[in-house]
């Protein structure tokens, strides 16, 4: 058991090292590069209005990936909450079913390594001690996913408008949030990354959302599309398009009137 927990590892590491040298490091470069670039000659606010914003996510959704089928509705309790562990997206946006597997591999290694199964009793103990630092990841994920759970059918509800936006070169994707009874040019929109850029593969360009959560820049936002929740693991963020550092951040957004996915 020792021996396969160890080559279970190496393997992993080795993966990791051939995906570090794969060409998406070099997208990585790419838009690091495209990033700086926005950073130093960052748009005017007169030209990151939410209409060049929603042409640009129709640009980058000009030639979209493989579509995802829409995941089924989420599963709530009799008092109307989502059962957290019955919600893949959920589970999956915060890496729990990948973590509690290494958790108990490491477990089991460990054990093995306990009982003197190779005639020493100190093999075991680095794989004890790595099950015990997953088992508390684990345990802290599994605290921040019921909160969120929690949040999706909270009573602070709100009606936002937004469009969907996505880095260059296959990169992150945001929803650009607007609250739908202002002037969309007026107040100052509100930036949310999701959990995974493939959960946007569901998503349609542009639209209204039911967004549950405070509207301040220090937490997290769960907006409802199309009847399901979509899901991030870090706050929103409210732009200030009075600063160059926010418009830099829009302008590598926004991408060049050429550019598309």
């Amino acid at each position: 058991m020792t021996f396969l927990g160890g080559l279970l590892m190496g393997v992993t590491a080795l993966a990791g090292v051939v995906r570090r040298l794969d060409p998406e490091s070099r997208r990585e470069r790419r838009r690091r590069t495209a990033a700086r670039r926005s950073r130093q000659a960052p748009l005017t606010a007169a030209e990151l209005t939410r209409e060049a914003l929603l042409a640009a996510a129709v640009r980058s959704t000009a030639a979209p990936l493989q579509p995802q089928p829409q995941p089924p509705a989420p599963v709530t309790d009799s008092r109307g909450r989502l059962v957290w562990w019955r919600n893949r997206e959920l589970l999956t946006a915060f890496d729990l079913p990948y973590i509690a597997a290494g958790t108990v591999v490491g477990a089991l290694v460990g054990f093995g390594g306990v009982l003197h199964i190779f005639g020493e009793a100190g093999r075991g103990w680095f794989f004890l001690v790595a099950s015990a630092g997953g088992l508390a990841v684990l345990v802290f994920d599994v605290r921040l996913v019921r909160r969120l759970a929690r949040l999706a059918t909270s009573k602070d509800l709100h009606p936002m408008c937004w469009p969907l936006l996505r880095e260059p070169d296959a990169g992150d994707a945001y929803l650009m949030l607007y609250r739908a009874d202002d002037d969309p040019d007026e107040a100052p929109p509100m930036l949310l990354r999701l959990a995974k850029k493939s959960h946007a593969r569901r998503l349609p360009t542009s639209g209204v959302a039911d967004v549950h959560g405070l509207l301040n820049s220090v937490t997290v936002l769960v907006p409802w599309i199309d009847g399901s929740p979509v899901w991030t693991r870090h706050p929103v963020t409210t732009l200030d398009l009075t600063t160059e550092r926010d418009r830099g951040r829009l302008t590598y957004l926004k991408g060049s009137e050429t550019h598309g996915q």
